[in-house]
């Protein structure tokens, strides 16, 4: 097995070098035996910008994984599928279903489009993506494990009533059956890549061990949503004691994670702890 380096190249904030962006999203670039492959695309100008910066040819990718349908984790997709060179899309088939998210602003209600901006006939035509969807556990490439639909198991992780998707003309609570997950399997372990956790980070750690028999995990990077919008949820400390009993070695919390239940993270974890900010990099 050869090594695998994961480099976050779009996330809400900015480490180093000098000319690297932090824009509300997230995208990771998974570098080993598979070649590059980018999972999301962050939310619109830093994903081409970030790379230019870190020296990462976009046109190099040839498969990206999409964690599922919201705009700040697929809005950098003409970037890397432009030229056309036939980029091959994985994702849950529900990624394009119409998401919207419910809540109080200033002036009163409000619920702003928070799908895809683009759609999928253009992505495919003028772009040339080509589509693959799964909605059960599926290996995407040797020993890179997709997902599939996360089945929500636990008892204290609840969905985010705010976020909505448009059926028959009205807005219902949005199942987000399209949150998915990579397990990547590394040299030092296997890796679990986030993009939110929406379905739950623990039902997701829970899900891939019930899937692979592993009853432990090197790392896991990306958004948790432990304490997104209004600081830490119950979810937290239950979270956390699942990362011990998963011996996970390394926490690289970013995007909707929130500062405060990061900060806990690193409080609780220490050197085991990371806020994997634009930049951030490790090899597996």
């Amino acid at each position: 097995m050869s090594q695998t380096t994961i480099t976050v190249l779009c996330e809400n904030t900015a480490a180093g070098p000098m000319g690297l962006l932090g824009e509300h999203g997230f995208a990771a670039l998974i570098q080993g035996r598979n070649g590059p492959i980018l999972f999301d695309t962050g939310q619109s100008i830093s994903l081409a910008n970030n790379a230019r910066v870190l020296g990462i040819d976009l046109r190099d990718i040839d498969t990206v994984v999409l964690s599922h349908g919201h705009y700040d984790h697929t809005g950098g997709l003409p970037d890397v599928l432009k030229p056309p060179r036939n980029v091959e899309i994985i994702s849950h088939p529900d990624i394009f279903s119409p998401k919207y998210a419910e809540f109080e602003g200033p002036q009163g209600l409000v619920r702003p489009f928070i799908g895809i901006k683009y759609r999928r006939e253009y992505l495919q035509g003028a772009c040339g993506a080509r589509f693959t969807f799964h909605s059960q556990p599926t290996e995407i490439r040797p020993g890179m494990l997709f997902s599939g639909e996360v089945p929500r198991k636990t008892d204290f992780e609840h969905p985010d009533t705010r976020l909505k998707v448009e059926q028959n003309d009205q807005l219902v609570e949005d199942p987000l059956l399209d949150d998915a997950s990579l397990l990547v399997e590394t040299d030092s372990g296997p890796v679990i890549l986030l993009g939110c956790a929406h379905a739950g980070v623990v039902n997701v750690m829970n899900h891939f061990a019930e899937q692979t028999g592993h009853r432990r995990f090197h790392a896991v990077i990306g958004g948790t949503h432990l304490g997104f919008m209004g600081g830490p949820g119950p979810q937290l400390d239950k979270a956390m004691d699942a990362f011990d009993d998963y011996g996970v070695e390394l926490i690289g919390v970013a995007h909707c994670t929130g500062q405060e239940a990061a900060a806990l993270c690193r409080h609780r974890f220490k050197d085991r702890f990371a806020f994997a900010s634009v930049g951030w990099s490790r090899t597996f």
